[in-house]
C-alpha cells in the first residue's frame, strides 16, 4: 500500500512530545479538519505555487488526492496532530513516468499558530525514516522560494542539496521570486555511482 497507516513514533531527543505524527490515508477520519488546516496554510503563506481554490476546491478534492496517492507505490502522506486535531501535513508524491517512479516530490505545511516549534522538522524526519524503511523511493525533490530562509535551513539540515536556482520562478501579484530546486537521496548510491 502506498499511503499506509504507521504507528506513531516516540519523539527523538530534543523534540516536543506535543505532536503525534500519523500516516494519513484516503479514509482519514478527520478529513474536514485536515482540509481546514491546509486552507490555513495556504491563507497564511504565499510560498505555495498554486492557489488553495485551484488545488482543493472542496474537501472531496482532497479526498480524491489522498485516494490517488494511495494507489502509487512509495507515496506517503503524514499528518501531525495535537490534541487530536491536524496541525501539520507532509506529502511525498511519486512521479508517474515509468523511468521516474523511484523519484518523488515533497511538500509540507504547518498550521499558522504552530510554526517555529519544530513540527516541520518532526514531519520531515518522520517522512525520511518511513521512505528509507519503504525502499521504494530513492530520490526526493522539492521546490522552495529562495527568500524562505527558514525552509532552506530546515531542508539543508535534513540532507537536501541545492540543485538550481530558478530566476523569477514564482509570481505573487506583481512581484517575482526565485525558486530553489532541492534534492535528497534516500538510499545510498553504490560505490563509484555518479550523483
Amino acid at each position: 500500500m502506498a499511503v499506509s497507516p504507521a504507528e506513531p513514533r516516540s519523539p527523538r531527543h530534543g523534540e516536543s512530545s506535543l505532536f503525534e505524527i500519523i500516516a494519513g490515508t484516503q479514509a482519514y477520519t478527520r478529513l474536514q479538519q485536515l482540509y481546514t488546516l491546509i486552507a490555513d496554510v495556504y491563507a497564511t503563506s504565499d510560498a505555495m505555487s498554486e492557489s488553495f481554490a485551484d488545488r482543493y476546491p472542496d474537501p472531496e478534492a482532497l479526498a480524491g488526492e489522498l485516494a490517488a496517492m494511495h494507489r502509487r507505490p512509495g507515496a506517503l502522506f503524514l499528518v501531525a496532530e495535537s490534541a487530536g486535531q491536524p496541525c501539520g501535513f507532509l506529502s511525498v508524491t511519486p512521479r508517474m513516468a515509468s523511468r521516474l517512479r523511484h523519484t518523488a516530490d515533497l511538500r509540507m505545511g504547518v498550521g499558522s499558530t504552530l510554526r517555529r516549534r519544530g513540527l516541520g522538522r518532526q514531519l520531515l524526519a518522520g517522512a525520511l525514516d518511513r521512505l528509507a524503511d519503504g525502499g521504494v523511493i530513492e530520490i526526493v525533490y522539492l521546490m522552495v522560494r529562495a527568500d524562505h530562509d527558514a525552509a532552506l535551513r530546515l531542508y539543508a539540515a535534513a540532507g537536501f542539496d541545492r540543485l538550481a536556482t530558478l530566476q523569477r520562478d514564482t509570481r505573487v501579484g506583481e512581484q517575482y521570486f526565485d525558486g530553489v530546486l532541492m534534492r535528497r537521496f534516500i538510499t545510498a548510491l553504490p560505490p563509484g555511482a555518479d550523483r
